[in-house]
């Protein structure tokens, strides 16, 4: 059944009062759409009404199969969404002025009297983002007739499945930061025991409360507890009523007061017993009252800064008048007679069993304590659903990062308590910085942090992730934003038809994250560098699978530019690309940017230099002569003037080094020279007469030591030397990695070594030569091999063919695979 024309009627109430009819649309179009797996049948909405001074003759409600149908006590088929408007109409049945009353002041405002004479009421309001239950009253003189509890539902996202998860997994995170103050809807709500419980938490409770606090105490105001005060005072004999025994034992001690002449005392000491209430138990009570007042004062402080114009003035009337009604409390009852509380000393019985005594204990009990869902006593906002999807968002981020990384710093988010309910700090940039086990680079995720200001205007993104990976020194980032707004892609529309009819993000919102992409800059000395390499929208939606085939999920891989979706329950398509920034290399990171046309004619063709000379030595005494005289040599041979090379290393036979085998020492290359062995500053060999060979000499500034020795692994090099690249130089953990010839070959080797530090190089002969190529790499029993512009990765008789760039960007994924 279609409702995408005019206004229907919703609810429809006739007292012998007045008639009430809400009209607007039953259905919201995306809801389906979004939501195609969610059983229609079983869901149910809230409707009550409540004739408080008035008799309801009728009461009729939307239903899909009936229209109208009478209202039996029953939940009934959801029709109030979020961002849909609805017409309230109100009319009196005897002329007499309504009232239209609701606790959230742009909804009160919005219903209006038609006329002068305000016999017929008006108007029509929204409730945008706001979610849950909502209360419309009907007033008159002051004094309700009627109140109407209806539900409102999101039309994004599943109600009972995705906005309960919201708000549930933000509260774990960070108790009641979910929790706002009267908006146009409320939760059911119940007493937990919490920490920091916010001024809204504070308020919501006493409102609930405060006429049986007053209740309790008139109760403590006929039969207050007391005690008897006994007043001692010498008086003159005549004037002293009653003769005890205290007065007796005075008067022997005292015996200048009795006159043995007549027999007769002249003075004695009188006891009288006095009421008084200035006890332990009446002390709490006037403590609690004025700890009750004080919090109230702040939350109206805290209300009107925090509103400013747009404050409540009812909101700000009713907690003066509670301060009011408290302050009578002790200055027009017992309480003015009684004194400060200076310590809160044990429970006594009185405040545990006596009437009206523990009822204040415990109202002062709850009053301490925090809010949490599915209650039924206390009713309290939500945050606005695009706020606490948001929130969740970047919460939800943190959480899985958590699961694999180590937390460094989990200071650096600050929640505001100063108003009247609890929100992340915006103020200044937030950050939470994280170490990855495995390499021991850490990176950041940042929150509301303003970026490229510097430069142009700032931006700034939700969230962003700043890495910084080994053997770079630039920070490599990427927004992923929060946006609670999608696009239901309709047939026949132009979405549906450009993106296949999948649901996804808004275009002007992929706009932005090209714009967060490509304005966000910085400046440094010399020049100005992007700083953003991609830039992903996060937006509510379930179905990952259905939306891999979307165009902005695709584009991810082609531009760095595109969108994930991002609810509870479907998270695993960003944290495998959470995990892939973060595990990947700085040269995969770094290919995600997407270049100016031109660059590669500017920049040239990005080669494997074999840039690296690594000799072998025969003896100890030879390697410390060498490291003295900062020079290496070896025999002339043709060829080597081809070779651009920087370092210069030599590597250490297992057989003659024991645990000192390996490469370890490597110079930078100052000049090399042609000499004869003979000119050569280092001891000759006497059974070899080659003083007239020629020779290379290289000279080095001095030499280094690696940071990680390359170990020899059971493998040697046969002749004077061999080449390799400097990257692999710095980078290798064993003397087959050095025979890697093609920078294709080394990418594959650096994204499967960030994965595992058990990979194998695989070479065909355990000495290597400048002629040894490596025909793969082994992890287990899975081996990897790189044809021309593919990787082949095979396992038994399960292979995988990926293309090389594939490959970069997804190498957990597909090893995940194959194994």
């Amino acid at each position: 059944m279609s409702y995408q024309g005019n206004d229907i009627e919703l609810i429809y109430i006739e007292t012998q009062y007045f008639t009430f009819t809400i009209k607007g649309k039953p259905i919201h179009p995306d809801i389906d759409h979004l939501c195609p797996n969610r059983d229609n049948s079983a869901i149910k909405a809230t409707l009550a009404v409540d004739p408080i001074n008035c008799e309801l003759h009728e009461f009729l409600h939307f239903d899909p199969d009936e229209d109208l149908k009478p209202y039996q006590g029953e939940s009934v088929f959801p029709f109030f969404y979020e961002w849909q408007d609805y017409q309230v109409i109100i009319e009196s049945k005897n002329d007499k002025e309504l009232e239209f009353h609701h606790e959230n002041k742009l909804i009160r405002e919005a219903v209006a009297p038609l006329s002068r004479n305000k016999s017929i009421l008006m108007g029509k309001f929204n409730f945008r983002n706001d979610v849950g239950y909502s209360e419309l009253e009907i007033r008159r003189d002051g004094s309700p007739l009627l109140i109407l509890k209806i539900e409102v539902f999101p039309s994004k996202i599943d109600y009972q499945r995705d906005y309960y998860n919201l708000i549930r997994e933000v509260n774990e995170e960070v108790y009641n930061l979910a929790y706002d103050f009267l908006r146009k809807t409320f939760q059911n709500m119940r007493l937990t025991e919490a920490e920091n419980i916010s001024d809204s938490e504070f308020f919501t409770i006493l409102k609930t409360i405060f006429n049986g606090f007053k209740k309790a105490f008139r109760r403590i105001e006929k039969f207050p507890h007391h005690r008897l005060n006994q007043i001692r005072k010498v008086k003159p004999s005549g004037r002293v009523k009653k003769v005890n025994k205290q007065s007796i034992k005075w008067l022997r001690k005292n015996p200048k007061f009795y006159d043995k002449e007549y027999g007769l005392p002249t003075k004695l000491l009188d006891i009288n017993k006095q009421v008084s209430f200035d006890t332990y138990e009446n002390k709490f009570v006037k403590w609690i009252i004025l700890q009750i007042i004080k919090r109230i004062k702040r939350f109206i402080l805290e209300y009107q800064n925090f509103y400013k114009e747009k404050a409540d003035i009812q909101v700000v009337e009713f907690a003066n008048k509670m301060v009011r009604e408290l302050d009578l409390m002790l200055s027009r009852t017992f309480l003015k007679d009684v004194g400060e509380l200076y310590k809160v000393d044990s429970l006594s019985l009185v405040l545990q069993m006596a009437p009206g005594y523990r009822e204040i204990y415990k109202y002062y009990l709850m009053l301490k304590k925090g809010l949490s869902f599915n209650g039924e006593l206390f009713r309290l906002s939500m945050k606005e659903t695009w706020k606490l999807y948001e929130y969740w968002c970047f919460l939800k981020l943190n959480q899985i990062l958590r699961k694999k990384y180590n937390l460094v710093k989990n200071n650096l988010i600050e929640f505001n308590y100063s108003g009247i309910y609890v929100s992340l700090n915006t103020s200044s940039s937030a950050a939470v910085e994280y170490e990855n086990p495995a390499t021991g680079e850490k990176f950041t995720l940042s929150y509301n942090t303003k970026e490229g200001k510097k430069v142009t205007t700032g931006q700034k993104p939700d969230n962003v992730l700043s890495l910084r990976k080994q053997g770079s020194n630039v920070d490599y980032k990427f927004v992923f934003d929060a946006k609670y707004r999608i696009n239901p892609a309709y047939p026949d529309t132009y979405y549906g038809r450009t993106y296949n009819e999948i649901p996804g993000p808004e275009e002007d919102t992929i706009n932005t994250m090209h714009r967060y992409r490509d304005a966000i800059v910085y400046q440094d000395p010399n020049q100005i560098n992007r700083t953003m390499v991609g830039a992903y929208v996060l937006f509510p939606y379930h179905d990952e699978e259905k939306y891999k085939e979307h165009k902005f999920y695709k584009s991810i891989d082609q531009v760095n530019v595109g969108a994930f979706p991002f609810l509870p329950g479907s998270i695993e398509l960003v944290s495998e690309f959470l995990e892939g920034l973060i595990e990947e290399s700085s040269m995969s990171n770094y290919e995600r940017n997407i270049l100016p046309q031109g660059t590669s004619e500017y920049q040239g063709k990005v080669e494997f230099e074999r840039n690296v000379l690594v000799g072998s030595l025969r003896t100890k005494k030879q390697r410390n002569h060498i490291l003295d005289k900062k020079f290496y040599h070896i025999p002339y041979k043709k060829g080597l003037e081809a070779y651009n090379l920087k370092y210069i290393c030599f590597y250490q036979d297992k057989g003659k080094f024991k645990k000192e085998d390996g490469i370890r020492y490597y110079g930078r290359l100052k000049r090399y020279e042609v000499r004869k062995r003979k000119n050569i500053d280092v001891p000759m060999n006497p059974n070899k007469n080659n003083g007239q060979q020629l020779y290379y000499v290289f000279h080095v500034d001095k030499w280094y030591q690696l940071d990680n020795p390359i170990v020899s692994d059971g493998y040697g090099i046969r002749g004077s030397h061999i080449y390799t690249n400097d990257m692999l130089l710095f980078k290798a953990k064993t003397l087959p990695e050095l025979s890697i010839k093609t920078l294709e070959e080394w990418r594959v080797w650096l994204e499967l070594s960030r994965l595992r530090k058990d990979i194998r190089t695989i070479i065909n002969d355990n000495k290597i030569n400048d002629t040894t190529n490596i025909s793969g790499f082994q992890i287990d029993n899975v081996k990897v091999e790189v044809i021309n512009d593919q990787v082949v990765i095979s396992r038994g008789e399960k292979i995988i063919n990926s293309g090389l760039r594939e490959f970069m960007f997804n190498t957990r994924r597909i090893m995940r695979e194959i194994f």
